[in-house]
């Protein structure tokens, strides 16, 4: 193709607008997809909580039925959670689980840093829906 046959844009040109039905398809594109990234984050830490009861195995204390039956709970209970990410409450619940992800640091130590880590990763992708899509920020990030 020569040169004639491509538009070409000089400086001066700015990009063609969007119209607001665009801008509206975008946001919901972005919203959905940063929800597929906090869904994710959820079933990470699932499968994080079902190698705690290993790590305990190996301790002193021993693995028992009710921290097993715990553990197990709760990972499934993050395998739901990250299934309802596309409801408006979902969001919540999973800032919300996120207290008992730390209180396993109290089983095994080392958990509190991986928690950290997920809390970490947790927060940077609200920061971005935020910044994106436009959603409330500060503490009501959390919630919706």
């Amino acid at each position: 193709m020569t040169d004639e046959a491509q538009p070409s844009m000089t400086d001066d040109e700015a990009p063609p607008e969007l119209t607001e039905q665009q801008l509206a398809e975008r946001r919901e594109r972005t919203d959905r997809s940063t929800r597929r990234g906090l869904a994710a984050v959820l079933a990470l830490e699932a499968f994080s909580v079902l190698l705690v009861p290993r790590a305990i195995a190996q301790t002193a204390a021993g693995l028992g039925g009710l921290k097993t039956g715990l553990l197990l709970g709760f990972a499934v209970v993050l395998v739901a959670a990250a299934a309802v990410q596309r409801r408006r409450w979902g969001i919540g619940l999973g800032s919300a689980l996120h207290v008992p992800l730390v209180l396993i640091g109290l089983w095994v130590h080392a958990f509190f840093i991986v928690a950290a880590l997920f809390i970490g990763v947790w927060l940077y992708l609200l920061n971005l829906r935020h910044e994106l899509v436009g959603t409330p920020g500060g503490v009501r990030m959390l919630m919706s």
